[in-house]
């Protein structure tokens, strides 16, 4: 027993190193670009170490406002120390996601062994975690919702042993866990709540085992994780900012569904009464929830191309091998089958998992919303792969374990592949390609320029702020002016226009040192003086004019 606890021991540090080796190689230069969201978080994180304050001014907040959409800020504070340590730079705010998705494959192999004592499953989970196209990308891409993901794994492994132990200690740790995975992203503040409602479910039947004091524990812990939640999203400012821009219930496209049913009614003279019945908010909301719900299920958007937003997906490519897809289905009839009601934990996370990401419409299916869903698969695929190696003969099972194996290399070469040379040359405008090597023009022309014009079309303000470094204080003291219509901070001054230097335009300055940055889609004269910036896959990003 010794013996197999220490080659467990040495096995999930090994992967861990796989895991940390995976997301921290060239993490600068790998995923290609730097896009405006991860510019926010690092400058955000420079922002607060300078000043205390986000670039919108306000003072340690729970939201950082970048276009409405109101984030949560816990990611911004990790960023501090790596840009405190590294400087403002992509490495650095890149650090937090690539750490923390590091640390999660610890997290989900003591949840897996927790809930089913097998150190072959927990491994598995673990390794495949490590190895999961959707987890090395979001890791490496400053993502929050990876930082989120965490927190769950790790505060519902806590919760669980506890339930297990009756360690009072462990289910406040845990309990904190999960309430701090609401400050890295909005989905946990539903999930979290939902799953803790499920894991009552799947323990009432055992109350009676456990004392007074962990009864009365255990119910603070739920009140306190229903509270926060609550809170967050309802009584903070803020809180449903997001959620306003995106769900099912404001966007236009719903309304409009129901109504064009509505007017086709109309035409065929069917009675007001009977066509409400049938085409009412109800219902419509209900199909479009359904619908979403089941898209994160398709074998399109797990294997195949991936989800949205485009900037990170990888060319030709699913979230998850292709090679699982048999161990997925034995993983999840194994786990239905088995009496030890723990082992139903995964099914219920994998049922709630969609719920949040089913209410919104825009960018989807949307693999940031749903990254909850993504752990229960790797675990039901873990299970699949113990269970069926287990299940045959000695020689049989060599053999099965060398071809697992075989699928296992060339599905994550092929990745590889994929990630690194078509990732970087397709589709590369999605991530800002060539904004860097335009800002790094930029800030060594600076001192001979009274104004850069600035196309908003380009790319966000943060991306400025970010490569110029631009002093947190100054901007604030500027009012935080972002990039609205001919205004600007420093010499920066932002149009809507893509070609600022050939547009008759009569709010631009006409007199005085002026740069305008371009987009590539302008069609300038090569008579005129003019620096061209181009993206990895050759295509023209930028045309700088003096």
């Amino acid at each position: 027993m010794r013996r197999f606890l220490s080659f467990c021991t040495v096995a999930l540090c090994l992967i861990t190193l796989l895991a940390g080796f995976l997301r921290f190689y060239k993490l600068s230069i790998y995923p290609t670009g730097f896009h405006v969201d991860e510019a926010s978080l690092g400058y955000n994180g420079y922002s607060l170490l300078k000043t205390g304050r986000d670039d919108n001014g306000n003072k340690f907040p729970l939201y950082v406002d970048i276009f409405g959409d109101n984030r949560p800020s816990g990611y911004h504070y990790l960023a501090i120390l790596p840009v405190a340590v590294f400087g403002l730079t992509e490495f650095a705010t890149r650090l937090p996601g690539a750490l923390f998705g590091t640390f999660s494959v610890i997290a989900i192999f003591f949840l897996v062994k927790v809930i089913s004592k097998n150190n072959r499953a927990a491994l598995l989970s673990g390794f495949l975690l490590a190895i999961a196209p959707w987890h090395i990308v979001s890791s490496r891409a400053s993502a929050e919702s990876i930082i989120s993901l965490f927190f769950i794994l790790s505060g519902t492994a806590c919760v669980m042993y506890a339930l297990e132990t009756k360690k009072i200690t462990f289910l406040t740790i845990g309990s904190l866990c999960l309430i701090l995975s609401f400050f890295f992203y909005h989905t946990p503040r539903v999930f979290v709540p939902l799953l803790v409602f499920g894991v009552i479910v799947l323990k009432i039947k055992d109350i009676s085992v456990y004392s007074l004091k962990f009864k009365l524990t255990s119910m603070l812990c739920c009140i306190a994780i229903g509270v926060v939640s609550f809170l967050l999203v309802f009584v903070m400012n803020g809180g449903t900012g997001r959620f306003s821009q995106v769900s099912i219930f404001g966007f236009p496209e719903t309304k409009l569904i129901l109504e064009e049913q509505i007017r086709e009614d109309g035409t065929k003279n069917i009675v007001p009464i009977v066509s409400r019945f049938y085409h009412n908010k109800i219902i419509n909301y209900a199909f479009t929830f359904i619908s979403n719900y089941f898209d994160y299920f398709t074998g399109k958007f797990l294997f195949i191309s991936g989800g949205r937003p485009l900037w990170y997906k990888v060319p030709n490519m699913g979230l998850v091998y292709l090679f699982e897809l048999p161990f997925i289905i034995i993983g999840f009839v194994y786990l239905v089958t088995q009496k030890n009601k723990l082992l139903a934990l995964p099914l219920i996370w994998l049922f709630l998992a969609p719920v949040v990401a089913s209410i919104t419409m825009d960018d989807i299916p949307n693999v940031q919303r749903v990254m909850v869903l993504f752990p229960m698969i790797e675990v039901m695929a873990a299970f699949g792969v113990a269970h069926f190696i287990a299940s045959n003969q000695r020689i049989l099972k060599k053999i099965i374990i060398v071809f697992i194996s075989i699928c296992i290399v060339y599905n994550f070469a092929y990745f590889i592949h994929q990630y690194t040379i078509h990732g970087s040359s397709h589709e590369t405008i999605y991530r800002f390609n060539g904004f860097k090597e335009m800002m790094q023009i930029v800030q060594k022309e600076y001192d001979n320029y009274d104004t850069i014009v600035f196309s908003k079309s380009s790319g966000g303000y943060p991306l400025v702020l970010f490569y110029m470094t631009y002093n947190p204080a100054i901007y604030q003291k500027e009012g935080s002016p972002k990039d609205k219509d001919y205004k600007g901070f420093g010499k920066f001054l932002f149009t809507s226009q893509p070609c600022p230097s050939v547009t008759e335009d009569e709010n631009l300055p006409k007199t005085g040192r002026i740069l305008y940055v371009n987009t590539g889609v302008c069609n300038i004269s090569p008579l005129i003086k003019q620096t061209r910036v181009f993206r990895e896959d050759g295509t023209l990003a930028f045309i700088l004019v003096p």
